[in-house]
């Protein structure tokens, strides 16, 4: 599949740069040889990533990462980003063009009934002046006036290209230093200290223990994917900074592989909430890097490392005279050959709610993926906290519940809060990514706040 997608990209990225080639040339004519050396080395030099993953699929990517200086490769992959950003914003020009287009043709001709009588008589006049200095011209005049035409000819026409021209080289220009400028942008802002989402979950007044409790959440830290240790220590002084009670992570702490759980654990163990307490449920990228291991090595190492991995169950949380419950499922999908079977959602929510007892005390879920809100909302918890989507990493705001990212085709729950009868999911942005580049997404930290309902 990824080498499919390198494919894809890759044939994207030469059609973009036979584009941005044919507007260089026509902008720049005198300069042909120098532009066509340009784009092609900037076009091998900037678009690799692609390339690689067409050639050798994810390791190409991973092998990239590994090799190359880290502002190297973040540099290649926010210039792959705004290549086709760039593409994105010719294809919305090109339909406003054809929309206007159409708008334009769909106009009725003027009416020749339109045409005033004080406008007839002025055109009459000008065709009798016209008739009437032809009749007093020379013979001569029509071989001066042919004389004269190559003449006419190389001056008018200049008179019109050179704005168009200008247009055109303005434009040249334009689109792409937009795209890259977006684009590096978004490289820095991914690298940003996290900022602080705040979520508030009513409870009931009379569990006043209750009110005043805080959750930090971290999620998608993709521990390896440009998330080395110093970045690792910005997450876990930022977490501690919010002094909250209790702390969570919804899964992807490590990112492919098991070498990663050394530093996973070091963050683990960092980490500093007030109650002593840290859950944490699996998410998929834990079982892509038990590949290179075996889940039960993955779950040890969290677990000695400080965290409460739940997998399908609950578990009681007293504080003071009140108690609250956390719960965690498992990743919904199939197990891979080798590995321990797993649980359908709908049992694994089964299950973590058959061990809560109904008393009236506040239910948190953990599900490292934000669609299994479908089936939660209708099932009694008070808030679910998910990651996953990484907030689409490029957000261009909300609709009502409709994110516009990349990730809209995917699903409905990208990020931010949402609200189903009572029932709540908030989906946490991610503190790492797929891609160092985030537009109007930054790395986030979820606090949420118990207050009487």
């Amino acid at each position: 599949m990824f080498q499919l997608g390198g494919l894809v990209v890759t044939l994207v990225n030469a059609l973009l740069g036979l584009i941005v080639w044919r507007r260089l040339r026509a902008a720049f004519p005198r300069h042909g040889g120098l532009i066509n050396g340009l784009c092609a080395a900037g076009l091998l030099l900037l678009t690799h990533p692609a390339v690689l993953m067409a050639v050798a699929s994810w390791s190409g990517l991973r092998a990239l990462q590994r090799h190359l200086p880290e502002p190297v490769s973040l540099i290649a992959l926010g210039a792959q980003v705004a290549l086709l950003l760039y593409g994105l914003l010719l294809g919305i020009a090109a339909i406003v063009r054809v929309a206007f287009g159409a708008l334009r043709r769909g106009r009725p001709a003027p009416s020749a009934r339109a045409v005033t009588l004080a406008e007839a008589d002025t055109n009459a006049r000008s065709i009798a002046g016209a008739q009437a200095d032809s009749a007093a011209q020379p013979a001569s005049a029509p071989a001066a006036r042919v004389a004269n035409a190559p003449e006419d000819v190389k001056t008018e026409p200049e008179l019109v290209d050179e704005p168009r021209r200008r247009l055109l080289v303005g434009a040249t220009w334009a689109l792409p230093a937009a795209a890259v400028a977006v684009s590096m942008g978004g490289v820095l802002a991914s690298r940003q200290r996290p900022v602080v989402v705040r979520v508030a979950l009513p409870v009931r007044r009379e569990l006043t223990s209750l009110h005043g409790v805080t959750l930090a959440q971290l999620s998608d830290v993709h521990v390896g994917s440009f998330m080395d240790a110093e970045r690792l220590d910005e997450l876990r002084d930022a977490m501690n900074a919010l002094r909250a009670d209790i702390h969570v992570i919804t899964g992807d702490l490590l990112d492919h592989h098991v070498s990663q759980l050394e530093l996973s654990t070091r963050l683990l163990r960092g980490l500093r909430p007030a109650r002593g307490q840290l859950f944490f449920c699996m998410g998929n990228h834990e079982y892509i890097a038990a590949r290179s291991a075996s889940i039960p090595t993955i779950v040890k190492g969290l677990e000695e490392a400080g965290a409460q991995v739940l997998v399908d169950e609950a578990r009681e949380v007293r504080l003071g005279g009140d108690r609250l419950w956390m719960s965690a499922i498992d990743y919904p999908s199939r197990a891979r050959p080798g590995e321990p079977a797993r649980r359908p959602t709908a049992d694994g929510l089964a299950r973590a709610l058959g061990q809560m007892r109904d008393d009236g005390a506040p239910r948190v879920l953990l599900s490292h993926h934000p669609g299994t809100f479908r089936a939660a909302r209708e099932l009694p918890f008070d808030l679910m906290l998910s990651g996953h989507t990484h907030g689409g990493q490029i957000s261009l705001g909300r609709i009502g519940d409709y994110a516009l990212t990349p990730m809209l085709p995917a699903g409905l729950y990208h990020n931010g809060l949402y609200v189903h009868r009572g029932r709540r999911l908030h989906v946490n942005a991610g503190a790492g990514g797929w891609l160092p580049v985030r537009i109007n997404c930054p790395p986030e930290i979820t606090l949420v706040e118990l207050v009487p309902a």
